[in-house]
C-alpha cells in the first residue's frame, strides 16, 4: 500500500507519520478530529484487504480485541473501511508515546531483575485479562509491548487474537506460521495450534532476552529455530548472565517448558509465578494492590539496565580480607581445573543441528570433532525430507571428543501411489488399497451402458498420481444401466407396442386372447403395467386382442332335432325349436342362421321342426 501521510481517513482521521511496518500492515499516527486526540491506526496492506476471507477474520478479531480493557492493554477504538479515498481496511488504536520493548532491549539490555520481573508483571496482567475472557494472544513479543513515558506498559497488537473457543490452528497451507518464530511455542511449531499456555511460553521468552539481552535460540533459516523451540529446552538465563538467582531460573524453565501441560496454565498463573519471584529479590517495594499497575518509569530501566556501570574499589583492604581473598581465588582456580580437566566442560558442546540436511549436519558436527549416525527415519507433514529433527544429544549437551550424535531423519511426507482401480468392484478396490493407507469415496454413482453394476468407472486421483498417506481417492461408481421408463401400451396396437418396448432395452412378449370387446390386434392389458420404471432388459408380457372368436354354423336340415341341436351346441352355438306339427317326422325343415355361415360363439339359431 502506498503511504497514506496526510489522508483524512473515513472523513475523521487525518493521517500522519508511519510508526510501524508490519507483515499485514502499516501502523501511521493520526488525529482523530472529531475527539481532537491523537490514536494509532494500523492499515491492513491492500492485498489482504481484497482477501474476503481474511478481512471477516480482521473484522471478527478486532471486535474481540475491543472487548478487553485494561490498563495493560492498547485500548481499540474504531473500525472500517475507508470512503471516499484510497482503499482502506483500517483500524485505529490508543496512541501511546513511548518505545517498545525492543528498542529497549536493543539500548539497555540485559535489565536488571527486578526491572524485568516490573515489565513482566504488567504484560502478563494484560495477558491474563485476555485470557480470562476466552482470548489468546498468539504474537507476544517486545515489538508489541510499548514502555510508555510516564511509567506505564502496553500490550498491542491482538490482531492476531483469536476466541480459545473458536478454531485455533493454523492452516497447513497458509504459507508460514502466524506469530514471530523466535517466540513461537512447540505446539504451534508442530501442530499449528495455540492456547493460553502458548502465550506463557512466549512471555517466558521474552523475560529471558530482557535478562540476557538476546533470544534463547538462533538459526540460519526460521525452520531452524523453529525446529530449536520443539526439541531443545531454553537454557537458564544464569548461563548466560552468572548474577541471575535459581528463582527466575526456573521461573523462565516453568514457563517454556516443551511440553504445554507443564507450564502454567495461563497468564494469570504466571502472573502469581511473577510475584513469587520478586519477593526473593528482597529488593523490590511492597506489591501493589493487584488492580494498580506497575509503574516502569524509562529512568528506573535505564538505572537498572546499564552495560556499563563500574564500581568503585575500596581505598584499602585489610590484609584479613586480602587472606580471605586469596583463598577463595585458589578454590575457585580449582574449580575451574576441574571443570574443564575433567568435569562438564572437558567434553565437546554438541550444537544444535536440528533444522539442517543431513549433509550440513554432518559437515557442522565434524567440525566440533563429533561424528554423526542416522538413528531412524521417519515420515513427517511438517519437515522437508533429508532434513534433521532432532538428536541425541541435543543441542546444548556434551560429548567426549570423537562422540557420535545419533539423529533423527525426516523421510518427508508419506506418500503412495494411486493404483489402477478402474473395472475392479468395490470390495476389490477396497482390498487393494487397504496396504497404501488410502480410503475409497463411492458416493458419485452414475447410470452406465457399458460398465457392470457395481464396478468402478473413472477415480480421481488418477491411477499413478503420488499422494499423501489418507488421501481420499473419489471414484464413480457404475449403477448399471439407466432403467426404463415403461409406457402404457393398454389400448394402442399390438405392432406400435411390439417396436416401441425393443427400442427401449426392454422383451416384449404377447398373448393372444378373444374379446367380444376390444378390436383384433389390439392390446387388452400388459405387465409389468405402464408408468413403472424397469430395468433394461425386463420382459413385458402383453395381452393382444383376437377380436371376438366365431364359428361356421353347421347344417342340420333333414337330422331330427334332437340330433341337430346336439351338432349346434358342439360348434358353441345355442339353438331353439320351432315345432311346425306334432304329427311330423321330428325332422329339421329349416334353420334360422344357414349352414356354412360365419358368427359369433353363442349366436341362437331357430330350427323348424316338421
Amino acid at each position: 500500500m502506498s503511504n497514506l501521510t496526510g489522508v483524512l481517513l473515513d472523513g475523521r482521521y487525518e493521517i500522519g507519520a508511519i510508526l510501524a511496518r508490519g507483515g499485514m500492515a502499516t501502523v501511521y499516527s493520526a488525529l482523530d478530529t472529531r475527539l481532537d486526540r491523537p490514536v494509532a491506526v494500523k492499515v491492513m496492506h491492500s492485498h489482504l484487504a481484497r482477501d474476503e476471507d481474511f478481512v471477516a477474520r480482521f473484522i471478527r478479531e478486532a471486535k474481540s480485541a475491543a472487548s478487553l480493557t485494561h490498563p495493560n492493554i492498547v485500548a481499540v477504538h474504531d473500525q472500517g473501511w475507508n470512503q471516499g479515498g484510497p482503499p482502506a481496511v483500517f483500524l485505529v488504536m490508543e496512541f501511546v508515546d513511548g518505545p517498545t520493548l525492543r528498542q529497549v532491549i536493543r539500548d539497555r539490555a540485559p535489565l536488571d531483575p527486578a526491572a524485568a520481573l516490573d515489565i513482566m508483571e504488567a504484560i502478563l496482567s494484560a495477558l491474563g485479562a485476555a485470557h480470562r475472557a476466552g482470548i489468546v494472544h498468539r504474537d507476544v513479543k517486545p515489538e508489541n509491548v510499548i514502555l510508555a513515558r510516564d511509567g506505564r506498559v502496553k500490550v498491542a497488537d491482538f490482531g492476531l487474537a483469536r476466541a480459545l473457543t473458536s478454531s485455533s490452528s493454523v492452516p497447513a497451507d497458509s504459507g508460514g506460521l502466524l506469530g514471530t518464530v523466535a517466540y513461537l511455542a512447540p505446539e504451534q511449531v508442530q501442530r499449528g495450534i495455540a492456547d493460553a499456555r502458548s502465550d506463557v511460553y512466549a512471555a517466558g521468552i521474552v523475560l529471558y532476552e530482557m535478562l540476557t539481552g538476546a533470544q534463547p535460540f538462533v538459526g540460519e533459516t526460521p525452520i531452524q529455530v523453529a525446529f530449536r523451540h520443539v526439541h531443545d529446552k531454553v537454557p537458564a538465563p544464569s548461563s548466560v548472565r552468572w548474577n541471575i538467582p535459581a528463582s527466575i531460573d526456573a521461573l523462565v524453565a516453568h514457563a517454556t517448558e516443551v511440553d504445554p501441560d507443564l507450564r502454567p496454565k495461563d497468564a494469570n498463573e504466571f502472573f502469581r509465578d511473577v510475584q513469587s519471584a520478586q519477593a526473593t529479590l528482597g529488593s523490590r517495594e511492597s506489591h501493589h494492590q493487584e488492580s494498580e499497575q506497575p509503574k516502569v518509569m524509562a529512568k528506573k530501566v535505564a538505572q537498572s539496565s546499564s552495560k556499563n556501570r563500574k564500581r568503585k574499589a575500596s581505598k584499602k583492604t585489610r590484609p584479613s580480607v586480602r587472606r580471605a581473598m586469596f583463598v577463595a581465588a585458589a578454590v575457585l582456580l580449582g574449580i575451574a581445573g576441574w571443570y574443564v580437566a575433567i568435569g562438564p566442560a572437558s567434553g565437546v558442546s554438541v550444537p544444535s543441528v536440528a533444522g539442517m540436511t543431513t549433509k550440513d549436519a554432518g559437515a557442522r558436527l565434524t567440525k566440533v570433532g563429533l561424528e554423526m549416525t542416522i538413528g531412524s527415519q521417519v515420515y513427517s507433514s511438517l519437515i522437508p525430507a533429508g532434513v534433521v529433527i532432532s538428536s541425541q544429544p541435543a543441542g546444548g549437551g556434551h560429548l567426549a571428543s570423537g562422540g557420535t550424535v545419533k539423529v533423527v531423519v525426516s523421510k518427508g511426507l508419506e506418500t503412495y501411489v494411486v493404483p489402477p482401480l478402474v473395472s475392479l468392484t468395490v470390495a476389490e478396490a477396497e482390498s487393494v488399497l487397504t496396504p497404501t493407507h488410502l480410503t475409497l469415496n463411492q458416493q458419485n454413482q452414475v447410470f452406465s451402458d457399458t460398465i457392470p453394476k457395481g464396478y468402478i468407472i473413472s477415480i480421481d486421483p488418477q491411477a499413478g498420481t503420488q499422494v499423501s498417506r489418507d488421501t481420499i481417492i473419489n471414484a464413480t461408481i457404475s449403477k448399471g444401466v439407466a432403467p426404463v421408463a415403461l409406457a402404457s401400451y393398454v389400448g394402442k396396437s399390438s405392432d406400435q407396442a411390439l417396436s416401441e418396448l425393443a427400442a427401449a432395452g426392454l422383451k416384449p412378449t404377447s398373448k393372444m386372447r378373444y374379446s367380444d370387446t376390444v378390436a383384433a390386434g389390439i392390446v387388452i392389458s400388459q405387465k409389468p403395467a405402464g408408468g413403472t420404471n424397469q430395468d433394461t432388459g425386463t420382459i413385458v408380457t402383453l395381452i393382444v386382442s383376437k377380436g371376438p372368436q366365431n364359428v361356421t354354423v353347421p347344417n342340420v336340415i333333414g337330422q331330427l332335432s334332437a340330433d341337430a341341436g346336439k351338432a349346434l351346441e358342439d360348434a358353441g352355438l345355442t339353438f331353439k325349436i320351432n315345432l311346425l306339427s306334432t304329427h311330423g317326422t321330428g325332422k329339421v325343415v329349416g334353420q334360422s342362421i344357414p349352414g356354412g355361415t360365419v358368427t359369433k360363439v353363442g349366436s341362437l339359431v331357430t330350427l323348424d321342426v316338421y
